[in-house]
């Protein structure tokens, strides 16, 4: 095409770094999540959501893991990355769809692309986490980035007081973000490393925080522990019963046996899942370092905004283990009395068996 490279080759597609380095520059980015989409349907959805941009002129490869090529957008040259496998941490969960501009406009597109009804009036796979970040060459004022987040502002100083970061993030209706980059002096001289893992590492930081708040989701909507919960309640409800017939006693024994062997496996389940979301935190936490991120006199720091999640998340967990732990408990203690209450019942058959032998046997004498 007539127009220039957009990123100027500072792609690393060898080492497959999938972030620009000169500026200015301002993009959007999209994660869409491996466990509910297939390579395919990717794909298929990154040539939809081309034509909903306005982009017609893309050559889009089937065959390879990442894409980047430039195109036009309403006459102006853009450059589209699509990666389905990269060096990103969080590679293993998301595929990754961006497009970038060689401008210091913070928003390339005009309407909210965090609204669900969009994607669903447009027949687009709805992302899993999606964010705009604008990197300025010049230094910004604090309200200038104030106005082009259009929100509360966080902040962080990142590699020694060599560049701002700015930004604010949600959680709802999808993990989302607005960022601001900008270096903190006048020189001219600004790292193109640096510029390129700033927002390598802010991808896999709203990456990483998308994971957690996808678990956090699943185990809010899953009941399961609660149930067993309930069911242990009414097991000691019919336990409690003056009468118990000898013929219900095996199936209160094999149902008591099927919420504790359902709970071990809750346990486990959740164990899994708080270990996976260690193991998160640890990466973020590694990326937070190699960012020697300090924290703004004044503003509040952004990384523990977005560590919210991860807090979130370990209340959940405490109290599904106390939920566990509860119930537990009680199938503990309803072993003996099950077997305390079988052995009443069969002494009290035995005392009636007695009984009635005398009995026979005083009607015949």
């Amino acid at each position: 095409m007539k127009h220039s490279s957009v990123m100027l080759h500072a792609l690393s597609l060898n080492d497959r770094m999938l972030e620009p380095s000169q500026l200015p520059v301002s993009g959007h980015v999209w994660a869409y999540d491996k466990a509910e989409a297939s390579r395919e349907e990717f794909v298929g959805n990154c040539m939809s959501m081309l034509s909903f941009l306005d982009i017609h002129d893309a050559e889009i490869s089937w065959e390879d893991d990442i894409m980047a090529f430039d195109v036009t957008r309403r006459g102006s040259p853009v450059t589209i990355i699509i990666s389905l496998t990269d060096d990103s941490l969080a590679s293993d969960y998301f595929y990754f769809f961006g497009i970038w501009s060689r401008s210091s406009i913070a928003q390339i597109f005009e309407r909210d692309l965090n609204e669900p009804s969009i994607w669903q009036d447009e027949g687009l796979l709805m992302p899993a986490m999606n964010y705009a970040v604008n990197v300025a060459a010049e230094p910004m004022q604090l309200p200038v980035m104030k106005e082009t987040i259009g929100s509360e502002l966080f902040a962080q100083r990142l590699y020694d007081d060599a560049f701002y970061l700015c930004g604010f993030t949600e959680a709802y209706p999808i993990p989302s973000g607005s960022f601001v980059i900008c270096p903190t002096t006048h020189a001219s001289n600004h790292s193109s490393q640096e510029i390129r893992h700033a927002l390598y590492s802010l991808r896999n930081l709203m990456a990483l925080m998308s994971c957690v708040m996808r678990i956090y989701d699943r185990l809010s909507e899953d009941n399961s522990v609660a149930r067993l919960y309930k069911q242990m309640l009414l097991l000691m409800e019919r336990m409690d019963a003056p009468q118990i017939e000898s013929d219900e006693w095996d199936a209160l024994a094999r149902e008591n046996g099927r919420i504790s062997f359902a709970l071990a496996a809750e346990v486990m389940r959740c164990r899994n899942l708080e270990n996976e979301v260690r193991a998160l935190q640890r990466l973020f936490d590694a990326i937070h370092s190699e960012l020697h991120a300090t924290e703004m006199q004044g503003l509040a720091a952004l990384v523990p905004r977005m560590l919210v999640p991860f807090d979130l998340i370990a209340d959940i967990f405490t109290d599904r283990f106390n939920m566990i732990e509860r119930s537990e408990k009680q199938t503990r203690i309803l072993q003996p009395l099950m077997h305390s209450r079988m052995l009443a019942a069969q002494q009290i058959l035995l005392e009636k068996l007695v009984v009635n032998n005398k009995n026979k046997e005083v009607e015949r004498c």
